[in-house]
């Protein structure tokens, strides 16, 4: 699965309105305004329910989500979690 993909497309559909921006995975989302406060939290529910993972509060910071690449690499983190819990 192409993670960064899955969050690029997303991030372009829903928070810049399908434009043909190019979105590179080190973009930044957040500071950038790209993605407000708000947004942050529907981007969460995004992941969550895309990737079958759960974030709890304390684990959503600003600076894990300001990327793409930022991004996979936590859901990555989570995957990576699930799978070992699973074994």
């Amino acid at each position: 699965m192409d993670i960064p993909a899955v969050i690029r497309q997303y991030v372009v559909e829903t928070h810049l309105g399908g434009t043909t921006m190019k979105l590179e995975n080190t973009t930044p989302l957040i500071s950038s305004g790209i993605i407000d406060s708000i947004g942050v939290l529907d981007l969460v529910n995004f992941i969550e329910s895309r990737f079958d993972i759960e974030f709890l509060p304390r684990e959503i910071a600003p600076r894990d989500l300001e990327t793409v690449e930022q991004i996979e690499q936590s859901i990555q983190k989570k995957l990576d979690t699930k799978t070992r819990s699973a074994s």
